[in-house]
């Protein structure tokens, strides 16, 4: 399968770049970059033509998929250039800021007919694995409550326009992204309902201002569970981590306590096996790429679904929205 490239100037496209080199059943066929020195790199040890636009892209090499690293408000129009060309989609987190956008893209990909999936990399990580390994198992029983914390550094890589609010998703949705889809991951529920707070501590000034920095946020779920999230952009810069995830789970049967990314750890207790620490399966992240070509070339969604991108992106947009009116309940159809 061909895949073509759109921008190596952001977030996790090193990674997504190297899962499709190390893909026996991928080739690459194109890149669309214009920092000379960013090509460079990412081609020194693989050849891949160059070409100035996606279009230019798509029209000489018919590229069967397009991943991506570029900006938050690059996306829209790359996903509607895409689809006119029959092209799917591989993105980073996140998908977009607001309703508008996020119907664009739905309309895309409905009219013609294409694929999206997204590099939700906690979902190939081992803790992570190994947690949802015990939920389907039932050794938590019915799942009745979720945790989840995601801490990050905001450090001089980040670009101007994550300062501005016209432009950049949110805090909450460029990093809780992740903490949404292991709630659905792990629940086989929807996010039906939320309500959330966000402040400002840190980045109140200066070129580095946000609008929050820290958000808060209760989703109700259409299992009748309860899920809260965090995210904020606090982690001191002498952490030695980019930030220290923590996912509590507790189920009618047993809890599950996990730690990941500083020290990744998890414990769960369960009746009929008491407290024990699971063993950990590999990463997964790596054979990404492999995964999702096996998916498109056999006429099916990737494990990470177009319907699994669009639903955690319009959750985390009404969060955003509900904390910019200071915690309003918001319904999500």
């Amino acid at each position: 399968m061909k895949i073509g490239v759109m921008g190596v100037h952001y977030g996790h496209i090193g990674s997504m770049f190297r899962s499709a080199v190390n893909a026996s059943n991928a080739e690459l066929v194109g890149i669309v970059e214009p920092d000379d020195a960013l090509y460079e790199q990412y081609t020194r040890d693989v050849d891949v033509p160059r070409y100035p636009t996606l279009t230019d892209m798509l029209d000489a090499t018919r590229a069967d998929v397009v991943m991506e690293g570029v900006g938050h408000h690059e996306k829209v129009d790359m996903i509607e250039t895409c689809a006119a060309a029959g092209a799917h989609v591989f993105l980073d987190k996140p998908l977009c800021r607001s309703l508008d956008d996020w119907n664009r893209i739905r309309t895309a990909v409905q009219r013609h007919n294409i694929r999206l999936t997204m590099f939700y990399t906690s979902r190939s990580y081992p803790p992570f694995i190994a947690l949802r390994e015990a939920v389907l198992a039932g050794e938590l029983g019915e799942i009745a409550s979720l945790i989840s914390t995601h801490p990050h550094k905001l450090g001089p890589w980040a670009p101007d326009w994550y300062f501005d609010p016209q432009i950049y998703t949110g805090t909450f949705s460029d990093v809780a992204c992740h903490g949404v889809d292991q709630v659905r991951w792990l629940t086989g529920a929807e996010c039906v309902g939320v309500h959330a707070l966000g402040t400002c501590k840190r980045h109140t000034h200066g070129p580095q201002k946000l609008e929050m920095d820290h958000i808060q946020a209760s989703f109700q779920l259409s299992t009748g569970a309860c899920a809260l999230l965090t995210a904020d952009w606090l982690t001191p810069e002498d952490s030695p981590s980019f930030g220290d995830t923590r996912f509590i789970v507790m189920g009618t049967k047993g809890s599950a306590h996990l730690r990941a990314y500083a020290s990744d750890s998890l414990l769960i207790v369960a009746d009929g096996k008491g407290a024990y620490e699971p063993e950990f399966p590999p990463e997964r992240n790596s054979s990404f790429v492999e995964t999702m070509v096996d998916a498109f070339s056999g006429d099916e969604e990737n494990f990470i679904s177009t319907s699994d991108v669009l639903a955690v992106a319009r959750a985390c947009i009404m969060a955003e929205e509900s904390a910019r009116r200071g915690g309003e309940f918001l319904s999500i159809e």
